[in-house]
């Protein structure tokens, strides 16, 4: 399985450090920590959507245009990080998209337009489809090596993320602007 290979090798403890492989219970981890990531930073942006609605001044209709910015970076992100996979391992670029994405989150509570909504939701989308692949692209690798089914397990860690972010982004939206949050 030479990609699981790149991905140990990117993990600390890989050239230079510990010489020993991690475990796979240690991958099944960290691989179940960035789907929850995934899933509490999406929802946690989600709840501040009506904030920036009226921060922005958009519309109905120019909010949604904006919002297609999301989907728009995310599929040009999505045919491009299967090739960087590949090339870098999918553990290294999950990490990289792992950093971008909560950096891009932060980015649509400080504008002041629909289209400076729209093109930092195109950065937004365009990390957060980048970290959909590499994420998923690493927990194939896993389900092969273990023999068994566990991406039922990734995708509840996501969900159980989303559930945390929505609650948590819920409880503070009424105390907190949408830039501090």
């Amino acid at each position: 399985m030479p990609q699981l290979n790149k991905l140990r090798t990117a993990l600390p403890g890989g050239p230079g450090g510990d010489t020993a492989p991690p475990s796979s219970a240690r991958l099944r981890t960290a691989l179940t920590v960035f789907f929850a990531l995934d899933g509490f930073l999406f929802a946690g942006w989600v709840v501040r959507i009506p904030a920036i609605k009226q921060q922005t001044g958009a519309s109905a209709s120019t909010l949604g245009l904006a919002l297609l910015g999301v989907s728009a970076g995310a599929v040009v992100t999505m045919m491009l990080t299967g090739r960087l996979c590949r090339r870098y391992g999918s553990h290294a670029v999950t990490v990289v998209c792992g950093v971008l994405l909560p950096l891009s989150i932060a980015l649509p509570a400080q504008t002041h337009s629909a289209l400076s909504l729209g093109l930092v939701l195109l950065v937004f989308g365009a990390a957060y489809g980048g970290m959909n692949v590499a994420m998923n692209s690493a927990a194939v690798d896993l389900v092969a090596e273990l023999r068994r089914p566990v991406m039922p397990s990734f995708h509840a860690a996501f969900s159980l993320g989303g559930m945390v972010g929505a609650g948590l982004g819920g409880l503070v939206a009424g105390g907190l602007a949408a830039s501090t949050h």
